[in-house]
């Protein structure tokens, strides 16, 4: 064990690492081939427009950021699914070199135990299966945790530069990552004098907010909107609110009889809704993805897009005041719902691109007849990209004719390249079946192996007990994670991606509260 933990900090110790988790995935990848993520979709449109003056899905280039598409845009455009396979196998061993190399400036145990534990962790590696944001945020915030963890340890500008610019760069990566910009002011937990500490907030501060007004500007420039992306007012907190709360209604206040106008005077008196004599009640009461990008659509043409969604922003902050109790146990619910999943990948299979079958025009929610979501494209959202479509098939999300939407034939023309590429990915997500005994095995893993619940209690027990040489990193990335997982919560239901990216922070934390090194601190001069 001395021979063994000795090798623990050596550099070929990390090259070792990387072989065997390179190994380990390759292995997962015999029963998870590369598959279709959340949002693949929208991440190789943007990819594909990324050079575009005029883009004809204009709006992706507005809601999405753009390190995602370029992860999994350009490696489909070398190489097809393969490259992108091998591509997120680099980032999967990144991954768990970097949150090993983070346990380990707590000490060598658990390094060495970080390592071992997320070798064999499944659940945390079928992000890196899927081609979507979620593989390339859980790359991220692994780096930027091992440079979080190593500036507090060694304080320096270059240090907190890195860790600010790496927040832009989890920003460029999922807009939500911008919630992480509170994080600037890690540098006061440096054991260092106040006035450098201050110094230290303000490097990485800039170093944070830099590249993103870089990126705002070229938005600006491009498409007239100067923001990182658009949307988070739309989102944030209404999706929670209006799906799964129910509790937007026009007598909450002002925003919201606004936007009951809005529905009552461009939906429902629209087909399919007037035909089938739908009422505001039964439409609030039955709200979906589908709807929401609507009614983003009608937002910005009819409230005008210098609005930024304020509208349906305080339509849910007024849903919000009137229902505390039900906002507030959601949260809380799916917030623990994060903390205790152990999800369970079925079998991997080429998929088909065309529904089987004609969806129906209709269903029934508690007696009341509504259009079908499949069975419609949105004619509105279509410049939003394909976050609004209800189907797995991308045939019954696209346009058969694009003058439906798009007047100038060279866009016209343009939908057709776009969407005729995106259907050829699509049609290689996944490429061929994976072994069902090797899916068996992992799933026999996954809800054996314990969930961050235990490892905080262990993380705060040891912490308090022990205070280890690296309690302030310890801190800070639970600040981080509770940010993250927060801003969620206050918006989505639950999802396993949102959460696992955070799952080796809670075991890394808490291997560096229980086994870390202690040292007694100099007192830190004034």
């Amino acid at each position: 064990m001395a021979r063994l933990l000795a090798f623990v900090p050596t550099r070929r110790a990390a090259a070792v690492l990387f072989a065997l988790a390179l190994a380990v995935f390759w292995l997962q990848a015999l029963g998870w081939p590369m598959a279709k993520g959340r949002d693949t979709w929208d991440y190789l449109v943007y990819y594909l427009q990324l050079l575009d003056s005029e883009p004809p899905l204009s709006q992706v280039q507005l809601f999405r950021a753009p390190l995602t598409p370029l992860a999994v845009g350009l490696p489909m455009a070398v190489g097809g699914s393969l490259a992108l396979e091998i591509f997120f196998s680099v980032l999967f061993a990144v991954s768990v070199v970097a949150w090993s190399a983070t346990a380990l400036t707590f000490g060598r145990v658990p390094g060495l135990a970080a390592a071992v534990l997320l070798l064999v962790y499944p659940a945390w590696a079928t992000l890196y299966h899927q081609a979507s944001s979620d593989a390339v945020f859980a790359t991220g915030l692994a780096v930027w945790a091992l440079v979080l963890a190593r500036a507090l340890r060694r304080p320096t500008t270059r240090g907190f530069v890195l860790l600010g610019a790496g927040i832009a760069v989890l920003a460029l990566i999922r807009p939500a990552n911008q919630i992480l910009l509170p994080a600037v002011l890690v540098p006061l937990l440096a054991a260092a004098p106040w006035r450098r500490r201050l110094t230290w907030v303000a490097a990485c501060f800039a170093a944070a907010a830099l590249p993103l007004a870089g990126w705002a500007l070229h938005n600006g420039v491009r498409y007239d909107d100067y923001t990182v992306t658009r949307g988070g007012r739309a989102w944030v907190p209404f999706l929670r609110v209006w799906l799964a709360d129910r509790t937007v209604a026009p007598e909450n206040g002002p925003a919201s009889r606004r936007l009951a106008g809005l529905i009552e005077d461009h939906v429902l008196t629209e087909e399919p809704f007037e035909k089938l004599d739908v009422s505001l009640d039964a439409y609030l009461a039955n709200g979906s993805n589908y709807e929401t990008v609507r009614l983003i659509a009608l937002s910005d043409r009819y409230f005008g897009r210098d609005s930024n969604y304020g509208v349906i922003f305080d339509s849910a902050l007024e849903a919000i005041r009137e229902h505390p109790g039900t906002y507030l146990r959601g949260v809380a619910d799916v917030s623990w719902d994060f903390l205790v999943q152990a999800p369970i990948r079925e079998g991997v299979a080429p998929r088909a691109q065309t529904a089987p079958a004609p969806p129906r025009a209709t269903f029934t929610s508690d007696g009341v007849v509504l259009p079908n979501p499949q069975a419609t494209i949105l004619l509105d959202a279509v410049p939003y990209g394909f976050v609004w479509c209800a189907s797995d098939y991308i045939d019954s999300c696209t346009l058969r004719d694009p003058a439906l939407v798009f007047h100038d034939p060279a866009v016209q023309r343009r939908y057709r390249e776009v969407v005729s590429q995106v259907r050829a990915w699509d049609a290689e997500l996944p490429s061929r079946t994976g072994e069902a005994w090797v899916t068996e095995i992992l799933d026999r893993i996954t809800p054996r192996f314990p969930r961050p619940p235990l490892w905080l209690a262990v993380g705060v027990v040891a912490l308090v007990w022990r205070r280890p040489r690296g309690w302030r990193t310890i801190v800070a990335l639970w600040a981080s994670a509770a940010a993250v997982l927060g801003i969620h919560a206050a918006s989505q239901g639950i999802a396993p991606e949102f959460s696992l990216p955070l799952y080796p922070l809670f075991i890394v934390t808490a291997l560096g509260a229980l086994a870390g090194e202690r040292s007694r601190e100099r007192p830190v001069p004034t």
